[in-house]
């Protein structure tokens, strides 16, 4: 377990924690180490995307569903985010039930969470802006990613395509391709459905119809209420409020936060050339051939 630094298409730097072939930012491996064997509890929920699909947006959406009322919350979701976070911060944060988070795959959850059947929430957006709102990430988090400072030009084909290192492992960002990420998540999410309850959120679905998104959650969380507090969570939880809530509690690079950029569906053409959008397509169409996923996605190739 060591941090690595990689280069781009360009030669630029990016630097990122390597675990047993697998790539985090730069955290504290400790943490990273212990994550399997970190305790949780039975009713404990778990909040998962491949990073940048909308899980602030979401694990903000499902905390007010369970506290019932529209109401910030005063934390940052990374303080129960299990790659992150040492058992005592997590066993600290107030509430019951916790609504934990993490980037990983399923044989990397913490072992408790599979054994006590945690309820599980899934969340998938366009891979496009999520490559845009990655490239971005990247950049802004400087402490996790060692200063990078590239092109998107660059940047692109180095998320997409990665390289093989000694091991002979798939390497791009951290947590993996996209493609891979989704796809073992549609294994294991079909092999675990009569174990976990299952709840899969679409980004681009939450932005076209929050309040009827926002109600599917409750019914899943078992939350009963009515569209007086869907409407306000959906109002609260909007790009705009949550930029200005969250200011005391998300972290800030130059007095900028850097969490909250555009939140938008779509942003990915205001990025990719024609032909980068051609390169994208094929890749998408070769990768998620044979996926459940794929016709469901139907924001994916607008």
């Amino acid at each position: 377990m060591s941090v690595v630094e990689d280069h781009d298409m360009g030669g630029n730097s990016i630097s990122f924690l390597e675990a047993d072939g697998f790539r985090y930012p730069i955290v504290d491996p400790e943490i990273v180490k212990g994550m399997t064997q970190l305790k949780v509890k039975d009713d404990d929920i778990f909040l998962l995307a491949y990073p940048k699909s909308g899980t602030h947006w979401l694990w903000e959406t499902t905390s007010m569903l369970l506290q019932g009322k529209a109401e910030t919350i005063p934390h940052w979701k990374s303080k129960v985010m299990v790659e992150f976070q040492p058992q005592e911060v997590i066993d600290a944060f107030p509430g019951s039930p916790r609504v934990l988070n993490t980037h990983v795959r399923y044989n990397q959850l913490p072992a408790e969470a599979r054994e006590k059947k945690c309820r599980i929430i899934f969340v998938l957006r366009n891979p496009k802006d999520v490559v845009v709102s990655s490239f971005n990430h990247h950049k802004g988090f400087k402490n996790h990613y060692g200063n990078y400072n590239g092109s998107f030009k660059d940047y692109l084909p180095f998320y997409l395509a990665g390289k093989i290192n000694q091991h002979h492992y798939l390497l791009v960002a951290d947590y993996g391709s996209w493609f891979d990420y989704v796809l073992q998540w549609e294994k294991d999410i079909e092999a675990q459905q009569d174990r976990h309850p299952i709840h899969i959120m679409y980004y681009e679905d939450m932005k076209q119809n929050p309040l009827e998104e926002i109600r599917k959650l409750a019914v899943f969380l078992g939350v009963h209420a009515d569209d007086s507090l869907y409407s306000a969570v959906a109002e609260k939880c909007s790009f705009k409020n949550m930029k200005d809530d969250k200011k005391p509690y998300d972290p800030k690079f130059n007095g900028q936060l850097i969490v909250y950029r555009k939140g938008q569906v779509g942003d990915w053409q205001n990025w990719l050339t024609p032909e980068q959008n051609e390169m994208f397509d094929k890749l998408y169409q070769e990768k998620m051939k044979d996926s459940k996923f794929k016709d469901k996605m139907r924001f994916t190739l607008a």
